[in-house]
């Protein structure tokens, strides 16, 4: 099927998933290079060179703009500007990423952490924090969690700059649950820093993802550390496992759940409370400004505005 505009050029498929594809990541000032777009691409394609011609094409009937390599939905220049300075700022944040990661990976009932956020797109600025997605043992995620957030609050006075564990899921419930374009770009570009098998098992566990996009490679896991526990972090684990501290974990969700309720209820729907503040026995995720919907919302407007319909494929839909 093809979409045409008056006077203008008729586009493919591809073209289309190409166009959907900058748009998403025109929300984030973020232009393309032609492998990039082939990676999160809603169609299977197997050469790159095509998504390249395809590209060029758009460029030239000018819906989309080229500045180099970079491919994007704005005509200025400084957007591209702007990515070339933000992923030399994260090239530079990812060896404290590394040793952040190894912090956590050293408490308690840690046994994978991978960067979320900016940091995993390759992307940081001032405003910018460092965003960490953490896999815990079962049945202790919230001790995990509340130990971390411990931490911040008393040795880092609470800044979220550099230390953000703002989403748990324990190694037996590693399925996301909000299966949509923002959860599989987020899976898709999660970064392994501590515990390769985590993030291995991460994958298998939402085969979902290639829904979205079936041109997704893994990253390559041979210089993250394993998950060890040994030295304190083994003895500590036998503390918070012995009978007087079962209900322990409970108690902190309980805790946890009771703040969050009193910050932030009034704010949100019952839906969307659920999804920015998740707590559940094997889930915690924390997003007081829910930019998962802010996103997914970003993205539905600018598609309808530059014509095209609704849903980009059966993809939109997993299972369909």
């Amino acid at each position: 099927m093809t979409v045409a505009l008056p006077d203008r050029m008729v586009f493919n498929a591809v073209d289309e998933h190409i166009l959907r594809t900058l748009l998403y990541y025109d929300i984030f000032h973020y232009p393309l290079k032609a492998d990039e777009v082939h990676r999160f691409l809603g169609a299977p394609l197997e050469h790159e060179d095509y998504i390249y011609s395809r590209l060029r094409v758009l460029a030239a009937h000018r819906y989309i703009s080229q500045f180099g390599d970079f491919f994007g939905i704005q005509p200025g220049e400084s957007d591209t500007v702007r990515r070339a300075k933000g992923n030399a700022e994260a090239e530079r944040l990812t060896v404290l990423a590394r040793k952040k990661a190894h912090l956590i990976g050293s408490f308690p009932f840690v046994r994978g952490v991978m960067a979320s956020g900016s940091l995993s797109k390759g992307y940081m600025d001032e405003k910018s924090d460092l965003d960490f997605f953490i896999v815990t043992a079962p049945g202790r995620l919230w001790i995990a969690r509340t130990l971390l957030v411990m931490y911040k609050r008393i040795f880092l006075f609470n800044s979220h700059k550099y230390f953000c564990v703002n989403y748990f899921v324990d190694e037996q419930h590693l399925e996301i649950e909000e299966k949509n374009l923002f959860t599989a770009t987020e899976l898709a570009t999660a970064l392994p820093l501590y515990g390769p098998e985590q993030y291995q098992n991460l994958l298998k566990a939402n085969p979902w993802l290639t829904n979205f996009f079936p041109n997704f490679r893994p990253r390559t896991t041979e210089d993250v550390l394993p998950s060890k526990q040994r030295g304190l972090k083994k003895i500590l684990e036998a503390f918070f496992n012995l009978a007087p501290f079962s209900r322990l974990d409970h108690h902190f969700k309980k805790m946890t759940l009771q703040r969050w309720e009193k910050l932030y209820r009034r704010d949100y729907s019952d839906a969307d409370f659920k999804v920015a503040f998740k707590t559940k026995d094997h889930a915690s995720k924390n997003h007081p400004r829910n930019y998962q919907r802010k996103v997914l919302d970003l993205y539905a407007d600018k598609v309808k505005a530059f014509g095209l319909s609704p849903l980009r494929s059966c993809a939109e839909e997993p299972g369909k």
